[in-house]
């Protein structure tokens, strides 16, 4: 059985859906396990801001990482807006900001954390 080449499957053309109006959505995540339900808005193309107050670090690390992941995968970026709060963008939104997006495509909260002191 052959199989066909990556280059010959139809790219989807997103310049066709451009009159879409993006929907935000907020969430927030009480435990690891509610990822997967923002993980699918992200890719029905909402953009997703997660509200992580309720998890540990580590817990929260693991969310953030999971959502980075799947937003590099549909070509997203992601963005830091608070200590544990952050929006995932899908790549048809286009967000303007003087603050700069980080420099990983998962930000280590840890890292981030130090910046507001208790």
């Amino acid at each position: 059985m052959k199989t066909k080449s990556m280059s010959r499957i139809p790219r989807f053309d997103w310049s066709a859906n451009q009159n879409l109006q993006s929907e935000v959505v907020v969430k927030t995540i009480n435990a690891v396990e509610e990822t997967r339900e923002a993980l699918q808005l992200l890719q029905a193309r909402k953009v997703v801001i997660l509200v992580l107050d309720q998890l540990t670090i580590d817990k929260a690390q693991r969310v953030v990482d999971w959502m980075a992941g799947g937003t590099c995968a549909i070509d997203g970026q992601t963005f830091w807006i608070s200590e544990k709060t952050f929006m995932f963008v899908p790549n048809q939104v286009e967000i303007k900001s003087q603050r700069s997006s980080p420099t990983s495509p998962s930000p280590s909260l840890k890292d981030i954390s130090q910046d507001f002191p208790n």
